[in-house]
C-alpha cells in the first residue's frame, strides 16, 4: 500500500470518527461554528499527514 493510500484512509476514518463524535453532541448551528469545526478537522487531518510522512520518511528529488 502506497503512501498515498494510506493517507487517504487515515484522513477518511479520521473524518468518519470526528463527524460521529460531532453528531453525538450535537451539529454546530451557526456559521462561526462550522468554519471552527473544518479548522480543527483541517489540524487534525495535517497533524496526520505529517505523522504519516514522518513515519515513512520517503523523500523524492
Amino acid at each position: 500500500m502506497s503512501t498515498h493510500h494510506i493517507f487517504i484512509i487515515s484522513a477518511l476514518v479520521i473524518s468518519g470518527v470526528f463527524f460521529g463524535i460531532l453528531s453525538m453532541f450535537g451539529l454546530p448551528q451557526t456559521i462561526i461554528g462550522w468554519v471552527i469545526t473544518d479548522g480543527a478537522l483541517a489540524m487534525i487531518l495535517y497533524i496526520s499527514y505529517l505523522v504519516i510522512a514522518s513515519i515513512r520518511k520517503i523523500s523524492k528529488p
